[in-house]
């Protein structure tokens, strides 16, 4: 799949000020998930394979608590941007991932990413 193609799904998810639900990192940043709400379905962004994986806070941004703290509608954290991009390093191909969910910015190179929807549980 192109970069191209990874991205019109993306967007085909209608991802704008969504608020995101879950970010995981799971071995050693091998694997990577996202997921957010949309009607009344969770989209999820599996990244695998990951060789880059940085997280950035905006440090300035008071959280008032620790995260795992807050409540559902407390948390911050909407997607606004993802771009989709390729790169290649010593001959291996990478998907990039640039996302703004402002006040957390995340950049992930990753050989393969898997786009899901499962309806939520009401």
């Amino acid at each position: 799949m192109t970069s191209d193609e990874i991205q019109k799904q993306i967007d085909e998810c209608d991802y704008w000020d969504a608020k995101v639900s879950r970010l995981e990192c799971k071995y050693f940043s091998d694997e990577i998930e996202l997921a957010y709400e949309h009607n009344n379905d969770e989209i999820i962004y599996g990244f695998f394979g990951c060789y880059k994986s940085e997280f950035n806070h905006v440090k300035d941004y008071d959280k008032l608590r620790p995260v795992r703290d807050m409540t559902y509608p407390q948390m911050p954290y909407h997607l606004h941007n993802v771009e989709v991009g390729k790169q290649t390093e010593n001959g291996i191909n990478f998907y990039t991932f640039k996302i703004n969910m402002f006040p957390l910015y995340l950049e992930i190179w990753c050989k393969n990413i898997v786009i899901k929807k499962e309806a939520q549980i009401m």
